[in-house]
């Protein structure tokens, strides 16, 4: 199981868009990878539709329509069950504030493959009281739970209500389907003055936070904008995580390099993929500090993910002959 002694291999994954109609979307816009999950990716390729895909034994489904009621906004995660040992497409929709002023509890549904087809679930684990959470950016699937960067928000609304949201990490068993919540680091939040509770994302003191795998473990990775340098990267492990609780411990640290344009994904154990202002893709070993030249160009719109080749079916039926790898 030495990560060292697998193969890495860094592939251009083409979604071919006229593949639309072949699966009943007559439009179909830019995809975007919402999540993937043991070699299956999910994919939004337009509005509301969601769409299953394995790029290695070039498979596509198009997901049925939801059963909730029109939403505000909506969130996905995608992941695998292993009690039930099937696939599960998870969808937590938000909706507008009420004529009373209060923010309604998220709704959630989960979709199987198995049965293909959506059921709306409890959403017991996302609202108390006084404040309901609310999943936002979907981060990864790691052994059988799925992570969002989301925030808590009280059910009062309030003029602005960003200065009332508190931003955690809000993560969900796939087996038990049961939400639950753990907050970022202490040194992540800058206080405002008199108040215990609101928190502008504005004031968080690191910023395009994401949650990555890191030497096996659950780990935050940004960089802190008032640092003395510039975009200074962090990386922080959650120890001792039980499914529930968990702490927070800073492991490394890390100065911008000259000419990156962005980060766009960890791989390996301790390499970065990073895009350079010149539009070339390189890696970056943490060990040896050194970058390495990849064999592909960044286009202008594009996506990375690291995962593994699947011959998992998701489909008896649809075929893409027409998928470029």
């Amino acid at each position: 199981d030495d990560e060292h002694n697998l193969n890495f291999v860094v592939e251009d994954i083409k979604f071919p868009l006229s593949s639309g109609q072949f699966i009943g979307l007559e439009d179909v816009e830019s995809p975007s990878i919402l999540g993937h999950c043991n070699g299956i990716v999910c994919l939004s390729p337009c509005s509301d539709n969601l769409v299953l895909c394995n790029p290695a034994i070039k498979e596509i489904k198009l997901l049925p329509k939801s059963g909730l009621p029109d939403w505000w906004g909506c969130a996905v995660g995608f992941g695998y069950d292993p009690k039930s040992k099937d696939y599960k497409v998870s969808r937590i929709a938000s909706y507008q504030v009420e004529i009373d002023g209060l923010i309604p509890p998220p709704r959630v549904e989960i979709y199987s493959l198995s049965t293909d087809s959506w059921r709306e679930i409890k959403n017991n684990s996302l609202e108390t009281d006084t404040t309901c959470f609310f999943p936002d950016y979907f981060q990864m699937y790691f052994q059988g739970i799925c992570y969002w960067v989301g925030y808590e928000q009280p059910k009062q609304s309030v003029e602005y209500e960003d200065e009332e949201q508190k931003p955690m990490v809000i993560f969900f068993d796939t087996g038990d389907e049961i939400f639950n919540h753990i907050l970022f680091p202490d040194s992540f939040y800058m206080y405002e003055e008199g108040s215990s509770y609101a928190y502008e994302m504005s004031y968080l003191m690191y910023c395009d936070l994401r949650i990555i795998l890191w030497n096996g473990s659950i780990a935050l990775f940004g960089f802190n904008r008032f640092s003395v340098f510039p975009d200074s990267y962090g990386v922080w492990v959650l120890d001792d995580f039980d499914g529930a609780k968990g702490s927070w411990t800073k492991h490394l640290t890390f100065e911008p390099l000259m000419g990156i344009k962005r980060v766009l994904e960890f791989w390996r154990s301790d390499e970065i993929l990073m895009v350079t202002e010149d539009g070339d893709i390189v890696s970056y070993n943490l060990a040896t500090q050194k970058l390495e030249n990849l064999p592909m160009n960044s286009l202008s719109d594009f996506e990375t993910i690291v995962y593994v080749n699947s011959l998992v079916s998701i489909t008896r039926g649809n075929k893409l002959e027409s998928v470029d790898i």
